[in-house]
């Protein structure tokens, strides 16, 4: 693998969507300026009131104007990054039509969340970042079990591959409604499965590059990883700690709130300075936090490559496939500690194989 060219798309990548991240505070934090200098002339953005409609409308302006502000960073490290490093073959107007898709979504979250925030504020003022709290998880499970379904996949052609898989995943004690691939050959060469859903929504997803490019070994270690984070419950683990972050962060809110006032509570209601109040608190909580988060999806990628190599016993084919994945997803060799440890959601490729020829891997199950 060429380490400078994955190190330098790498650090393009974090620069480009750091200054995304930081065009998004700058927003929020302006609309608190203006907001908290036209409340000491006697005036607000947007009223607040004992409905939901005020605060849906500032959660859908406040999400607009901060994907508009973040527009640029996303363009860069979305598409030009993508293409200049031969990752993706999307049109422009796939691109666009992926984005505006994706910012939709957005929207109709921000939209949500903010009327359902006010109303929780008027209704429980002293307990309504829990009942959020709880609201965030119940979305969450509801979205991870509709997360197969998100996917335009057809079912998987290969009769004798989709046969091994399924075995596969009967042997490991998670079967799956179904093995559907993936087709993405037309976008990008680069490889990727997953099996996403919830108990009775589980499936495998294979993407027509891995099928095309790879041997059925290589595939099935692959699916054989993907599967270890199902049986170790690995998506739920992540669901509860991404819960309890944003318990904290909304918890926080709530002390932000409730000792400056005169940022947008009042009454236990909730203008646009107020939500931005909010957002800002649960960004930066979150930011806070990110290193934890980190580490346990390392914890659980390791995990997954012990489960794979004793499920399948083929340490040849998880080597391979794993160093043709790295090369593939242009994945750095050996990034700096604090880098690893701030960004990385994986371990290095290089590690994760140097476990495996040496055995190590088996000793973390």
């Amino acid at each position: 693998m060429n380490e400078d060219r994955a190190a330098r798309y790498h650090r393009l990548r974090r620069r480009s969507a750091s200054l995304g991240a930081a065009a998004r505070g700058c927003v929020l934090l302006g609309v608190c300026g203006i907001g908290l200098r036209l409340a000491d002339d006697g005036a607000l953005l947007i009223a607040p009131t004992a409905t939901a409609l005020p605060a849906a409308l500032a959660g859908f302006l406040l999400c607009l104007a901060t994907e508009l502000a973040s527009l640029p960073f996303a363009w860069h490290t979305e598409f030009t990054l993508e293409q200049r490093f031969g990752l993706s073959r999307e049109s422009v107007a796939e691109w666009w039509r992926d984005h505006v898709r994706a910012v939709g979504l957005e929207l109709m979250s921000w939209t949500a969340a903010a009327a359902v925030i006010s109303a929780l504020l008027a209704r429980w003022p002293g307990w309504w970042w829990l009942a959020a709290t709880t609201g965030f998880l119940g979305v969450g499970v509801l979205r991870a079990s509709l997360f197969p379904f998100v996917f335009r996949a057809q079912p998987l052609r290969r009769q004798e591959l989709r046969t091994r898989l399924a075995a596969l995943a009967r042997r490991a004690g998670a079967p799956v409604m179904g093995i559907d691939q993936w087709c993405i050959s037309s976008r990008s060469d680069v490889a990727n499965a997953a099996v996403v859903g919830l108990g009775p929504t589980r499936r495998i997803i294979v993407s027509d590059t891995l099928i095309e490019d790879y041997s059925d070994d290589e595939v099935e270690v692959v699916i054989a990883h993907e599967i270890g984070h199902h049986v170790h419950r690995d998506v739920w683990q992540t669901l509860t700690y991404e819960t309890v972050v944003v318990g904290v962060a909304l918890l926080v809110a709530d002390d932000a709130l409730v000792l400056a006032p005169g940022f947008g509570q009042t009454a236990g209601r909730l203008d646009v300075v107020g939500l931005s109040t909010v957002a800002l608190v649960v960004g930066a909580v979150r930011v806070v936090l990110s290193p934890a988060g980190k580490w346990l999806s390392r914890w659980h990628e390791r995990r997954a490559d012990a489960y794979a190599l004793a499920l399948t016993g083929n340490q040849g084919a998880f080597v391979s496939g794993l160093r043709r994945l790295g090369a593939q997803h242009l994945a750095e060799d050996r990034p700096p500690w604090p880098i690893e440890w701030l960004f990385y959601s994986h371990p290095p490729v290089v590690e994760r194989i140097a476990h495996a020829q040496t055995g190590q891997l088996a000793s973390t199950e």
